[in-house]
């Protein structure tokens, strides 16, 4: 996880390097991570209970017609989003009314609405249940097929072996083993 902040830019590194798109980069904040199309599905989430799913997910990163938000089109953006990903919500529901899979879920389709060429998932499923994960395991297939590479943090093996190309196991910030 340490490693994965350091790549969206949240920690500062104090050794080593990143290389992206083969070249050596520094990502000094998130926003930067953002635009080099590097999207974070954290694993502590921080969602604003009294905003919509629309609102959480654009949040920053609001669509504009001039100085003012445009809130026609987030709603509109938002609903087909949810609708490609088959989650169940709507664009204008309140955040407090999810559960916390839905929070997590709403998470997921934010990352996704960056169209980022590398989405890291922190612990995805630590607050998900069955159901909610086959939903998050369509994606990532979805995602892959379309050249997203997805870097997905877990302790839960079965979950590697189910979707991963590759493993890297790190420990204690030490390389362990590459393979699958």
């Amino acid at each position: 996880s340490t490693l994965m902040k350091c790549m969206f830019g949240i920690y500062k590194m104090d050794e080593g390097e990143i290389e992206y798109e083969g070249e050596k980069v520094t990502i000094p904040t998130p926003l930067d991570a953002l635009n080099r199309g590097i999207a974070m599905v954290h694993q502590e989430l921080q969602p604003i209970p009294a905003r919509t799913v629309a609102e959480n997910i654009w949040l920053g990163r609001e669509p504009r017609k001039g100085r003012f938000v445009d809130f026609g089109k987030m709603q509109k953006d938002t609903q087909e989003l949810l609708d490609k990903l088959d989650m169940p919500y709507k664009a204008n529901q309140k955040m407090y009314e999810l559960s916390i899979a839905g929070h997590q879920l709403v998470e997921i389709a934010k990352a996704i609405s960056c169209n980022a060429s590398v989405i890291i998932m922190d612990e995805p499923s630590s607050a998900i249940g069955d159901e909610e994960i086959n939903v998050l395991f369509k994606q990532i297939f979805s995602l892959r097929e379309q050249g997203v590479a997805i870097l997905y943090i877990t302790h839960k093996m079965d979950e590697i072996f189910r979707i991963a190309d590759d493993i890297t196991i790190i420990r204690d910030g030490q390389w362990i083993e590459t393979g699958l």
